[in-house]
């Protein structure tokens, strides 16, 4: 007689129930992804790829704040940051190739990070909110004063490049997906590391935490560097594709988005999953709102002046409905699916 075991998901050792896929079949179903991802240069128009490749910019930025957030951390000075990393690659660019610049720029924008990230230690919730925002307009007029002299404050990044040979569109797509995914995996596992469980502890209560023999200084600090090597990754990848920066393109309310969209409706210690997702809903809502300003300006001459507001109104509702039918976000909402189909056909 064949013995009876029950049904569902079972992990009978330690090794498997800290495996990063769990069953055959997400092996089975990151291969689909890594395949389709791998073909989209050559299956869809340059428009699309720029696309995804903003996608990829906007999900290494959310995966950083995303860490931050989970510590209890709340920051939103994200988009200055990844302005720190955009324009350190673009003075940088002309002297050294991207595979230096790159990180040079996600470690400029982690010791920004880390320098207004200090006053965490004596405040948190929304006082670091207003702390945050104060930096977020100091690096802003920082910014501009560096640029006070360029014309249209632009300044430009050279391409791609190795050895003279400059990056086509698929390889320079390939470059930022590799990136990527290298940024997703490492994130992935934080919290296995004492990092990730010190965190958890932090979001708890961080005093507790202390009193446990939790060095806050310490964690806090290594939360705010990733989080901001996160950013000035993402700032300087957003620079390569964009060719040039202007401090314009990092304002206040773009951190309001990271935070809002990107981790709140993405999905809240959702790392990789909830960032892409949350990147997805900005990129998604942003494109939306030009076809419609764009298919409705002849003939509504104001909309044109309201475009912002059109969008802000987007995230708006989107924001209150994630709250209202899925609080925990998109990436809860995904697992949830996973979990069906995981006891598929058995509703046990």
């Amino acid at each position: 007689m064949s013995e009876s075991r029950p049904c569902g998901v079972i992990k009978e050792s330690y090794e498997k129930d800290m495996a990063f896929f769990e069953k055959p079949f997400h092996y089975f179903a990151i291969g689909i992804l890594t395949a389709i991802l791998l073909l989209v240069p050559y299956m869809l128009p340059e428009f699309y790829v720029n696309i995804l490749m903003l996608i990829a910019i906007f999900g290494i930025a959310i995966m950083g704040l995303n860490l931050l957030t989970n510590a209890y951390l709340f920051s939103v000075m994200h988009a200055a940051l990844m302005g720190v990393g955009a324009f350190t690659t673009a003075f940088i660019s002309q002297q050294v190739p991207f595979y230096i610049a790159i990180p040079i720029s996600g470690i400029m924008a982690a010791l920004v990070s880390v320098f207004f990230g200090l006053p965490s230690l004596r405040i948190k919730v929304f006082y670091l909110l207003f702390s945050t925002t104060a930096a977020q307009f100091i690096i802003e007029w920082i910014l501009n004063w560096l640029t006070r002299d360029i014309p249209g404050s632009a300044v430009y990044t050279s391409p791609i490049a190795i050895a003279n040979h400059q990056f086509t569109m698929p390889e320079k797509y390939y470059l930022y997906l590799t990136i990527t995914a290298i940024l997703a995996y490492l994130i992935a596992h934080i919290n296995r590391t004492p990092l990730g469980k010190a965190m958890v502890m932090m979001a708890e209560k961080d005093y507790a935490a202390q009193v446990q023999g939790v060095n806050l200084l310490k964690f806090k600090t290594l939360a705010f560097a990733i989080s901001g090597f996160y950013a000035g990754v993402a700032g300087s990848l957003w620079s390569y594709l964009l060719g040039l920066v202007t401090p314009e393109h990092f304002p206040f309310l773009m951190s309001w988005e990271l935070l809002g969209v990107g981790v709140i409706v993405g999905g809240l210690g959702s790392y990789v999953w909830g960032s892409i997702l949350g990147s997805i809903m900005i990129i998604v809502v942003t494109q939306l709102t030009t076809i419609i300003v764009s298919a409705l300006a002849p003939h509504l001459p104001w909309l044109g002046a309201s475009a912002f507001g059109l969008r802000a109104l987007m995230y708006g509702v989107i924001i209150a409905l994630i709250l209202i039918l899925e609080p925990r976000g998109l990436a809860s909402l995904l697992r949830k699916v996973k979990r069906y189909f995981d006891l598929w056909p058995f509703s046990y």
